[in-house]
This record gives C-alpha cells, structure tokens and sequence, in this order.
C-alpha cells in the first residue's frame, strides 16, 4: 500500500506539469498513440496497481512518464487506444431505429428513415454558408465524418445541421406526415486521426463534438457503431449509403437519397484502380463498394456512413460500417468502386474520444 500511495503521489506531481486538453490525444511511454483519461480506465495500469508482488522500477518509471492532466481529474494518464477500458463506453445502446429495412438504387429516403444523417455546412471566405459533407450522429455531442472533411483548406466548417431531409424546405412532409424543423448545431471542437493520410487516403475518419446536447426526436437519433467483434469485422454482401449527393443528372441532390452497393474486396478494387490509373493503395482498415450500374458514392456524400441492419441488443438495428472517404468522381459511370474508412478498426480511437 506504502508504493501504491508513492506512485499515486508521484502521478500527481507529474500531472499538474502537463498541459493536455480534456481527454486529448497523446503520446504514451512506449511511443504509441494515446488518449489522457482517468486512471481507473486504464486497463494495463490498473493491472500494475493490483499486482501482489512489488511493483518493479520500471514499472514505476512508466506510470509516472504516463500522467498527464485532465481538468476536474485527480488522477490522469495517457493511455493505449487499446487499453482503454470499453466498459464506460459513451455510445447509445438505443441507436439505428430505422423504420424501413428495405433498400433499393438511388432512390429517395423516407422521411424519418435515418434520422442521424448530419449535413455539414460551412462558410466560405466571403462570409456565404454551403453544404458540404455529410455525417453520422453518434452520441448526443458527437458527429462521426471523414477527416478530410473536416481538414478543409478553402472554406472553414461552421456548423452541422441535423433532422434535415429536403434541404429546398424548412419543414419537411410526407403525404399528412411532417418532420419538426432541422436543428442547426454550433461546433465545439473537432479531432482528426492522427495518421490522416498516412499513407496517402488512409485514417480518413474524424469527430465533431457539437456545441450543445442534442435532444433525440423522431427525426433526430444515434446511429449504432459496430461495437462487438463480430460486427468489427463481418463483410456483407451490400451495404446501403445514404446522403446529398450528385444524382445521375450530375447535380446535387436537396432530398436524401439511399442506394444499396454492392462490396468489392480490397484485392480486387485495387486491380480496378490500377487499370484506371488512381493513385490509391488500401489498407486493412479500408473497404470498397459500389461502381456499378450508376450507384456509388458522389461529390457530396463524402463523411456519410455506409451501413447495413443487423441484429444488436437482441433487435434489428442500422449500424455503420464504413464512411465515405474517396472515389474516382465518375459516381457509378465507369464502374470504379469507391474507398470507405472501415469504422471497426477505429472503435477504440472513436470511444477514447468521447469522454472530451
């Protein structure tokens, strides 16, 4: 116990010196990537504590080489992405409430069909607001995108806007069936991979954390993200993608779309892109869908969530499996596929995050 109360104490001293932000990302002893989090979810340090031998100089070395500071926290390390305790997950477990399972190509989505699509709007140098990308809602403050839309050069991200369907009106109906107004959102900060283009088209996944709490409604819920194993690295045959953007008459779309795509494996995706000249090598952590019979990911969708319904929580839930990062811009024309970030490779990274 006496080196247990040294340790604790030496983790304070060294804290207080740190200037990390509210479970930020960081760097840890052993050189890997890192989150600064309260002690007790650090699973590896955790295990030292409850050692029965004498906890070893090295040992010691290491925890106190890990404190970092958390504001409002006592005691703060900078821990391994994948030995952050999962149990204090901040994700839902009610999400995906979809009202339709049925899929087809290009087509409009109902109205109340994926209430966490996210419209991304920013403002461009002159002081105009645009849409952009799209999102994923995943908690009550957090927006799931592509980092590339969020590491924009010639216009700044300025807000998200949720619960929109029609972008053309302010409520939005179906037959006597009307959708409260949109939600326009306030960003409160962003964080992007670390590894984001490294190489070149890969890690592209990034968060928004929002201003304020998002109230869920009916046109307004948390997309589920595939927490379990079995969801981390199941392929399914097709996948459905949801969002703005250009329709076959090369214009964007004001009515959310959905198409069903069908999945490409990676070897194969690469030998297209080989023989129409792209620069793209994929990782393990990046699948490919759709290039055919004009459905595919379009200027616009970019961020959006690819997904499929599978049974979570003992019920049929919508979960996102992949977001749109980058394609060959012909949307389906020449059969190329498109390159989505594989959402299950990143669970740690995405809930080590959400505790800031």
């Amino acid at each position: 116990m006496k080196t247990m109360f040294l340790i604790i104490a030496s983790l304070t001293l060294c804290a207080l010196s740190k200037i990390n932000a509210q479970d930020s990302p960081c760097t840890t002893p052993s050189n890997t990537p890192g989150m600064c989090i309260p002690v007790d979810r650090c699973r590896n340090i955790i295990k030292i504590f409850k050692l029965q031998r004498p906890i070893s100089s090295h040992q010691l070395q290491y925890i106190r080489q890990s404190a970092c500071h958390i504001p409002d926290t006592k005691y703060a390390v900078c821990c391994q992405l994948n030995e952050i305790d999962p149990a204090q997950s901040l994700l839902p477990t009610e999400c995906g409430v979809t009202t339709d399972d049925r899929i087809s190509n290009g087509e409009n989505a109902g109205l109340f069909e994926f209430p966490w699509m996210a419209l991304l709007r920013y403002r461009e140098f002159n002081g105009e607001i645009v849409d952009g990308c799209a999102g994923s809602l995943i908690t009550e403050r957090f927006v799931l995108t592509a980092a590339h839309c969020i590491k924009v050069k010639s216009k700044t991200l300025d807000h998200v806007r949720l619960g929109e369907y029609n972008k053309k009106t302010y409520v939005d109906c179906v037959s006597q069936d009307c959708a409260d107004p949109p939600q326009d959102i306030k960003i409160e900060h962003t964080v992007i991979h670390p590894q984001y283009n490294t190489p070149k088209f890969s890690n592209d996944i990034g968060l928004i954390r929002l201003r304020q709490t998002v109230v869920f409604q009916d046109h307004i819920k948390p997309i589920c993200l595939p927490i379990t194993p079995e969801f981390q690295k199941i392929n399914y045959p097709r996948y459905i993608l949801t969002g703005w953007g250009k329709t076959e008459n090369d214009q964007l779309s004001n009515v959310l779309q959905k198409a069903t795509l069908p999945r490409v494996d990676n070897e194969q995706c690469m030998q297209v892109f080989k023989l129409n000249q792209l620069p793209i090598k994929l990782t393990e952590k990046q699948m490919c869908a759709g290039g055919k019979n004009f459905t595919d990911s379009c200027r616009g969708d970019s961020g959006g969530p690819l997904g499929m319904v599978g049974k979570l929580n003992k019920a049929p839930r919508f979960i996102q499996f992949g977001v749109v990062s980058v394609g060959s811009n012909s949307c389906g024309v020449q059969n190329v596929p498109s390159v989505y970030t594989r959402v299950g490779e990143y669970m740690d990274w995405i809930e080590g995050h959400l505790h800031s």
